[in-house]
């Protein structure tokens, strides 16, 4: 399995539109943040969490051809208003309004997975994607799943991925993490979680992760020193990880506060705080920022 973070800045992205600061302006590639994104492979099976304003250009940069499913994490702007790009990758799934425009396949399009409240504010959004096309016209021909009945005892399988929705707080927002896992029977490659946007991870959502296994990275929103009503801040992301316990963790969804460098000094200062997370770093593991182009593998 492989992920790639596509994205890993905050809302506004980084560079900020007009603003001169240190970060803004900083010559390290880890300093130019899209929003957040990620791209999951597992032999054939390929899907995407998210589909920010950048996606077209994340897309591009990742050569990405194709896409069996479409995972989504919440309704905010920055996760979600790429979404016409995905026309390209729907003309495999087409509707049934074009069939005669795809008389040789069928399919109610590509599947598009989140919780009611994403998928209501998607339709109210989007409606123009349930209208038909006119001349001239074309849309996105995507199919809305509801991930409710997923959970434990009943995984997501797409392909060759088995998939758990985890849910997260983002303020008074119900949102949804992802939890990957080899679908072989060993259970040796490990597991990947991603955790972004989220201020609160339920105690049912860490014992869900905890419970499928060795978790070998975990993707977690870490938004700034200072702490904020709806995304963790650093030392509250360094908390959620040591009960987590994932052999390597990564911040994402990082503001414009501090350089690259700089928040890898703060993690590192700062570790002694959590002495589980400081012994699974003296055996090997990792607290690093994330970036964008960084990939994780089993």
């Amino acid at each position: 399995m492989k992920v790639i973070l596509m994205g890993t800045g905050t809302s506004h992205g980084i560079p900020v539109i007009g603003c001169d600061c240190k970060v803004c302006t900083s010559q390290d590639p880890r300093d130019n943040r899209m929003r957040c994104s990620a791209y999951v492979v597992q032999d054939k099976t390929e899907v995407v969490i998210d589909v920010g304003p950048e996606f077209r250009l994340q897309a591009l940069r990742n050569n990405i051809r194709r896409l069996d499913a479409v995972l989504l994490t919440h309704s905010h702007a920055d996760h979600l208003h790429g979404l016409d790009d995905l026309r390209i990758f729907s003309h495999t799934y087409p509707c049934k309004y074009d069939r005669e425009a795809f008389p040789e396949t069928e399919g109610s399009g590509l599947p598009v997975y989140g919780n009611k409240k994403t998928l209501s504010d998607l339709r109210k959004r989007f409606s123009y994607l349930f209208k038909p096309v006119k001349e001239g016209g074309g849309v996105a021909k995507l199919d809305f799943k509801d991930v409710s009945s997923y959970g434990p005892d009943n995984p997501l399988l797409i392909g060759s991925l088995k998939i758990f929705p985890v849910p997260l707080k983002h303020g008074s927002l119900d949102t949804t993490g992802w939890l990957f896992t080899s679908c072989g029977d060993d259970g040796k490659a490990g597991n990947i979680a991603y955790l972004t946007d989220c201020n609160a991870v339920p105690e049912s959502s860490i014992s869900l992760v905890r419970s499928c296994g060795p978790l070998e990275h975990l993707v977690i929103d870490g938004l700034r020193v200072r702490p904020h009503s709806t995304h963790f801040c650093f030392d509250e992301a360094l908390a959620c990880a040591e009960k987590i316990g994932a052999r390597h963790t990564w911040f994402i969804h990082m503001n414009h506060d501090l350089l690259h460098v700089e928040i890898e000094k703060y993690i590192e200062e700062n570790l002694h705080k959590y002495p589980a997370l400081t012994k699974i770093v003296e055996q090997g593991g990792s607290v690093a920022p994330g970036y964008d182009q960084l990939e994780l593998t089993l």
